[in-house]
C-alpha cells in the first residue's frame, strides 16, 4: 500500500501501486549545462498518468485505489 507520494493509487488495470509516469509542473534551477534542482512539484486529479507497469493511461483520478478506502 502507498503511503508517501501515490497515497492511495493503484493502475485501475493492473492494480500496480507504481512507479507512474505523471505529467506535472515544478520550478526548476537550471543553469546552461543543466538542471541541478527542482522543487513545488504538482499535477492535479486531471494530469495525465501512465502505469510503467502495464502502459495503462488516463487522468490520475482514475487511478484512485478504490480498495484504499476501508483503511
Amino acid at each position: 500500500m502507498n503511503q508517501n507520494c501515490l497515497a492511495g493509487m493503484a493502475c485501475p488495470e493492473c492494480s500496480s501501486l507504481g512507479p507512474f509516469e505523471i505529467v506535472g509542473t515544478a520550478v526548476f534551477l537550471v543553469e546552461d549545462d543543466g538542471c541541478s534542482d527542482f522543487k513545488d512539484l504538482e499535477w492535479s486529479d486531471t494530469s495525465a498518468c501512465h502505469c510503467v507497469a502495464c502502459g495503462h493511461r488516463g487522468g490520475v483520478k482514475s487511478f484512485e485505489d478504490k480498495d484504499d478506502d476501508n483503511d
